[in-house]
């Protein structure tokens, strides 16, 4: 492997074929588990030598799957490419569909309700695996959201409300502005001074 920029992403693969959780695979290769986490992730300082990731590809019994790690590479960029913006406006739709509140939501998938908020407003990125975790809490299927979150005919379903409030949120006041002047100009509002 030229570069250590991916390792993560193999290194998570690896630890998943091989059945194990970051806290038993962080035991198997004599690191912590918040090191190895971030070290998945791609989040935080900490850095992984080529000698350190060779040594974790063998504890985790990885040799055999190298043909695959530019694989699993291109994967996951594909799937970084997939526009993310409205996945809490899929949540929360989903889980008002189901009606549950933030309360119930909050012992289901054991996140806080503020963390739940803050996720199904944009402000908080939603990992996969996370919202995979909140969709069976819901009693959903994984693939249940990719339906509503990508297919131009089920998104429609998710309250567009929804929607402008992640915008809202992402757009800074001066551009908020500049739509609200055009939505004038067109009027759009219907004559309405909001």
């Amino acid at each position: 492997m030229d570069s250590l920029e991916n390792s993560g992403i193999i290194l998570r693969q690896l630890r998943k074929l091989a059945g194990l959780s970051v806290q038993n695979a962080a035991q198997l290769i004599g690191r912590s588990s918040g090191w190895l986490w971030e070290i998945e992730s791609g989040s935080g300082r900490c850095r992984l030598t080529p000698e350190e990731f060779e040594k974790i590809v063998q504890a985790l019994n990885g040799s055999k799957h190298r043909p695959m790690f530019r694989t699993w590479v291109a994967n996951h960029k594909n799937l970084e490419r997939i526009d993310k913006t409205f996945d809490g406006a899929v949540l929360k739709f989903i889980r008002k569909k189901k009606d549950i509140t933030l309360k119930q939501a909050a012992k289901l998938t054991g996140l806080s309700c503020g963390y739940l908020s803050k996720m199904e407003s944009g402000r908080k990125p939603i990992q996969l695996e996370m919202r995979n975790k909140i969709m069976k809490a819901y009693g959903y299927s994984p693939s249940s959201f990719k339906n509503l979150a990508t297919d131009p005919v089920r998104s429609k379903a998710v309250p567009k409300e929804y929607k402008f409030k992640i915008i809202s949120q992402i757009l800074n006041s001066e551009k908020l502005d500049e739509i609200y002047s055009l939505a004038l100009s067109h009027n759009f509002l219907g004559g309405q001074n909001v």
